[in-house]
């Protein structure tokens, strides 16, 4: 870094551009994308301890590493593939989630998506404390070392703790705490429901992790001999590793002026749900192309702001109705099945709205669903893409066929088409 605070404020405004606080997934993965649309971030952090711990990603967030290009990221933090995920959220039943579960540990995953970052052109700086964010109608501000530094945009990627973000809200006031034990046989992740609260497990060729997720209160969580049992643990070698918040939250304010929240300062997920890296990924996709849309199309700068919005509140919405559902309904954490009609014809609606394309946030056209929400792309398939090949009646294996042939596999098309009869998107034909 520069030396005196007028050099630093001169180098701010001829090279750096936009202010990422954090150092997080959602952090690195947010400057990777802008370094990539020509922009020039500048991550601060803190040197504040990260709690370790093992997580199992699904399978569906790898389409958002390879298109953020972070595939080596995985690699250089030692994640392992693991086929299946062991659901006993109805006792002893056992119910095998198929697919495959990237197990990796959090820490490393940061510091190598923060390495990635660095070589992909941001810059980190390490601070006490960050700096309070003041906003313009068109920018924002911070001090720094003495300078007044000026962005054309921040990202709050400081996790729950929201520091640019705040007020937050919380559902529930459920902790995990977090041990730490040598590798199990098998490591596959193993999910329990208990009396009170739930637990699980997830292994790595050299550890295991297990969490004990509780409605908050002073006293260690305990592992008693039951949850041991139904999770199948072989080893009494157990290492408390600490405890940390497993509640739904999220910002009040996931936009305002330009200032965006992403990952856990916009939403933290619940646990249950496996998708807290996944959001972090697809919300710092979002914001990048919110920032690039200020940048190049500022005509279009409100309707970026609104698209940003209701990603958020979506997801929040969708997140919430789930971990109600899990709790009142138990079912098991994969989709209900869905018998295909023989022959299906599209019957969404499509309206305009803000959508991304590319790099951009414009207005087009878009699938409402029934909850109200809108939809452009499922797994990296344009839905009106479907809609061309439905807009008449069409067998099901066909449709299917022609999917596979557009870069899909045979497995991924007929999830998607499973998808859209869930969702109402197609329907069987009278």
């Amino acid at each position: 870094m520069v030396a005196t605070s007028e050099a630093m404020s001169e180098a701010s405004h001829k090279f750096w551009d936009v202010v990422v606080g954090g150092a997080g997934i959602a952090a690195a993965a947010a400057s990777i994308r802008l370094s990539d649309l020509g922009f020039h971030p500048l991550i601060l952090c803190t040197s504040s301890p990260r709690l370790s711990g093992i997580e199992a990603i699904p399978d569906v967030a790898l389409p958002l590493f390879a298109e953020l290009g972070m595939g080596r990221v995985l690699y250089e933090a030692q994640a392992t593939v693991v086929e299946g995920f062991e659901n006993h959220w109805r006792g002893e039943d056992l119910v095998l989630r198929p697919g495959c579960w990237i197990h990796v540990e959090r820490a490393r995953l940061a510091e190598a998506a923060i390495r990635e970052a660095i070589r992909r052109g941001a810059t980190v700086k390490t601070c006490r404390s960050l700096p309070a964010l003041f906003c313009e109608p068109d920018s924002v501000n911070i001090v720094l070392e003495g300078a007044q530094l000026r962005f054309d945009a921040a990202l709050d990627a400081t996790g729950r703790s929201a520091v640019w973000s705040r007020p937050v809200r919380h559902h529930g006031r459920q902790v995990a705490d977090l041990y730490s034990l040598p590798a199990q046989d098998p490591p596959r992740g193993r999910v329990v429901r208990l009396q009170e609260g739930w637990a699980y497990r997830i292994g790595l060729n050299q550890a295991t992790t297990v969490a004990m997720v509780a409605a908050v209160g002073r006293c260690r969580i305990p592992l008693e001999a039951h949850a041991r049992h139904v999770l199948g643990l072989n080893s009494s070698d157990l290492k408390y590793a600490g405890r940390r918040p497993a509640f739904p939250q999220w910002s009040e304010t996931p936009v305002k002026g330009r200032r965006l929240a992403v990952g856990d300062a916009a939403l933290a997920c619940d646990p249950v749900a496996a998708q807290g890296i996944r959001f972090a990924l697809s919300s710092a996709f979002a914001a990048a192309a919110v920032v690039n849309t200020w940048r190049n199309s500022s005509c279009e700068s409100t309707s970026a702001e609104r698209f940003y919005a209701n990603l958020v509140i979506q997801s929040r919405q969708r997140h919430l109705q789930f971990v109600e559902e899990l709790w009142r309904t138990e079912p098991s954490h994969g989709p209900r099945p869905v018998t295909l009609p023989e022959v299906v014809v599209f019957n969404g609606l499509t309206i305009p709205v803000e959508v991304q394309i590319g790099s951009c946030i414009l207005t087009d056209e878009a699938v409402q669903l029934v909850d109200g929400s809108h939809v452009r792309w499922v797994g990296g398939v344009d839905l009106l893409r479907v809609r061309d090949l439905a807009r008449k009646p069409v067998r099901s294996i066909e449709l299917k066929k022609h999917l596979a042939s557009e870069n899909l596999g045979p497995e991924q098309a007929m999830a998607l088409l499973a998808w859209c009869a869930r969702e109402g998107v197609i329907s069987g034909t009278q």
